[in-house]
């Protein structure tokens, strides 16, 4: 599945990377640090348009793409790890953010053709060959897309952290429609390279975790049916929404737990998948358009009531909300990453593929229509905090 949906505010990215240093300095060595990830990513950029397929030479070139595929995520992950409160964001880190937006449909696009070219080699080449060649392109793939999720969970935190939304307002839904428009590229791209692969793999291994994914999925439900349930007012809201967000934060964690054991025990673990596994992945998807339904349903009840509720109130409110919907963003990346261990793990693909890609297309749905909501609801808050100057 593809790991890199996320609605996430991309130009907020790395605004930690100077903390503790005077503001001019601060934002200095901000976009000194974006700027080196912008190198690093078309370097890797550089050094997957001059990969060239053949039958003797697949599985090493792709290997060392993903190296530095990995290396790139670990950069992010990094500064991701360092983000703290108070931050502020700055013109020139949001264009440095911008540049590195931009490389990224690029990256996909090689994904692409990778995936092309070993389509067309995969005719002369051994199959023990093929077999370590498609491993090492589906985890390149992955990878490409987890740098995207990545990004979009630090701007989620950046949105929760940061001081001086109402200054860079206007600059913020730019760079956020110019991310999510890279991110759809993007997804479009890595969607097709999965699919391409597919129709050359038929053994792989796999870990189903069909009881976990059932619980995940039943109290997801139940998440889904405690927040459609609450009924905002203006003397409540502070606390109702806090709840909602503890609830969300607790649900969440279940779905780190889950992935990381698949993570855990991918390199040993094997067995036969089923569609059990598949269509539970496919519901986890379907409950997190509940969640985001029900957040719309805030969203709405915030706005009606914004101009008799008090400063205090709103402000926190706000707060929760935002809160929310990066937890939900969050969540959607571990179920689509959950989604790409069960493939990269399958050990019958071949005889499950239709399946798969009948869940794959359900979650980018899902995702996408999730990814909007988040949008609208982070759009709003910004515009109110702007508006009430809170």
């Amino acid at each position: 599945m593809i790991a890199y949906i996320r609605t996430g505010l991309f130009a907020f990215l790395f605004l930690t990377a100077g903390a503790g240093l005077p503001s001019g300095q601060a934002h200095a060595a901000l976009a000194a640090d974006v700027q080196n990830l912008v190198v690093q990513a078309q370097g890797l950029d550089a050094q997957l348009q001059g990969i060239t397929l053949s039958g003797d030479s697949i599985c090493g070139p792709l290997v060392q793409a993903d190296q530095a595929a990995r290396a790139l995520l670990y950069s992010i992950s990094q500064v991701n790890g360092n983000l703290a409160a108070p931050l502020q964001i700055d013109d020139e880190t949001l264009a440095a953010l911008e540049a590195l937006s931009a490389v990224y449909p690029s990256l996909a696009s090689q994904s692409l053709r990778l995936s092309v070219d070993l389509g067309v080699v995969s005719q002369t080449a051994q199959a023990i060959t093929l077999k370590d060649g498609i491993v090492a392109m589906l985890q390149l793939s992955d990878d490409i897309g987890a740098m995207a999720d990545r990004i979009g969970e630090m701007a989620d935190k950046i949105l929760v952290m940061s001081d001086n939304i109402g200054l860079m307002a206007d600059r913020i839904i730019l760079t956020q429609q110019i991310q999510n428009q890279n991110i759809l590229v993007t997804q479009q791209s890595m969607l097709q390279t999965q699919t391409n692969i597919l129709a050359l793999v038929s053994v792989l291994e796999t870990e189903s975790y069909n009881l976990s994914l059932e619980k995940l999925v039943l109290d997801g439900q139940l998440l889904a049916a405690r927040m459609a349930a609450v009924v905002l007012s203006p003397w409540t809201m502070k606390t109702q929404l806090s709840t909602v967000a503890t609830d969300v934060q607790t649900y969440l964690g279940k779905v780190k737990a889950v992935q990381a054991t698949m993570i855990q025990n991918s390199g040993t673990s094997t067995t036969y998948i089923n569609t059990t596994p598949l269509l539970n992945l496919g519901n986890l998807s379907t409950m997190l358009t509940s969640l985001a339904s029900a957040m719309n349903v805030y969203v709405l009840a915030i706005d009606s009531l914004k101009t008799i509720t008090s400063s205090t109130t709103l402000s926190a409110s706000l707060k929760s909300m935002l809160q929310i919907s990066a937890d939900i963003g969050l969540m959607a990346n571990r179920i689509l990453e959950m989604g790409d261990l069960t493939l990269a793990m399958a050990d019958n693909i071949g005889m499950t593929a239709d399946q798969i890609l009948a869940t794959q297309q359900l979650q980018n749905v899902n995702v996408a229509t999730t990814q909007a909501s988040i949008l609208a609801a982070q759009k709003l808050a910004i515009g109110i905090i702007v508006a009430r100057n809170l």
